[in-house]
């Protein structure tokens, strides 16, 4: 079987060593939709990160293609149902939720923007490069005491809820799941909004939840309220949530996905458009999971979990 590894740079040796046990292995670092296409017309399994959107356009280009293996929960990036639909078979982090919970990236990464934007961290160093020292400029706030609503108490969430606790805020949760927790719970997504001051998302992607934070779940936030979301983009109403910002409706946010980060249009996007107007916003291009370290853990996992699979079959 032919094994093709569309993202090369810093991919864990180790994964690819025990791949080349097995398969006829090509590592390579693609960029471009055509090189992608042109390359599976005769693989068998593709291991990809999240440079490429696997569309229904791009997987009818090939017929040999069994297996995707990707080292992510979200699968956004791949339309699986019409790959599996086909006879193929995804292999991903999805409810692997002991593993999950050893991987802190995400949830770091949460906490960086947090700080980031209570603290006016980006908007204070840019003043200081441009040759300034405006320190009255970028008063900010303490996360003592404040209130922290986690929207979504998974793997993600509760990592987010320590450090929380590490910083002596008041913690409250949503989550469709019936959790055992001693934070405060609430029963409804818009008490939970209407009661935080920083509001942090982890919900997955779902066809359910597609906008599900929106316009009539964001009217219940107070205009001191700040939003975070390191889930997917396709979370959120991007237009209401750029709205709301624009006129006011809430603090800040920040986010490290954007709901068109797959179709080459980021410029336009409601969002970006407003990163050069002084609102108080920070956006980082889906960076949350890629550390040296986390990627090079999820990808052994990934490799071994697609090893078992093929035992199993």
């Amino acid at each position: 079987m032919k094994l093709l590894i569309t993202e090369s740079e810093n991919f864990s040796e180790d994964a690819i060593l025990e791949l080349k046990k097995h398969f006829e292995v090509e590592v390579a670092n693609l960029f471009s939709e055509a090189e992608l296409i042109e390359k599976i017309q005769t693989v068998d399994v593709l291991f990809i990160r999240l440079r490429f959107n696997l569309s229904k356009e791009i997987l009818s280009q090939t017929s040999s293609l069994k297996y995707i293996l990707t080292a992510t929960t979200g699968l956004d990036h791949i339309n699986v149902d019409y790959f599996q639909g086909n006879g193929g078979r995804v292999i991903s982090l999805k409810g692997e939720a002991d593993f999950l919970g050893t991987i802190p990236s995400t949830a770091e990464h949460t906490w960086g923007l947090l700080l980031a934007l209570m603290k006016k961290i980006p908007n204070a160093f840019a003043d200081v490069k441009s040759g300034n020292w405006n320190r009255d400029n970028f008063k900010g706030n303490n996360l003592k005491d404040k209130k922290i609503g986690i929207l979504g108490l998974g793997r993600v969430g509760k990592q987010v809820a320590k450090f929380a606790e590490a910083f002596q805020m008041e913690i409250a949760y949503f989550d469709v799941q019936q959790i055992e927790s001693y934070y405060l719970k609430f029963t409804d997504a818009k008490d939970l909004f209407s009661w935080a001051d920083i509001i942090s998302i982890h919900i997955p992607y779902t066809f359910e939840n597609e906008k599900y934070v929106d316009k009539d779940l964001l009217s219940s936030c107070n205009s001191n309220a700040i939003l975070i979301n390191t889930s997917r983009g396709k979370i959120w109403d991007e237009t209401v949530v750029a709205e709301f910002l624009r006129e006011n409706k809430i603090k800040a946010i920040a986010t490290d996905v954007l709901f068109d980060e797959y179709n080459n249009s980021v410029s336009k996007n409601p969002l970006v458009q407003l990163t050069n107007l002084n609102y108080n916003i920070i956006i980082t291009p889906h960076i949350a999971g890629a550390t040296f370290e986390s990627m090079t853990m999820t990808e052994d996992f990934i490799v071994m979990k697609f090893l078992n699979t093929l035992k199993s079959n």
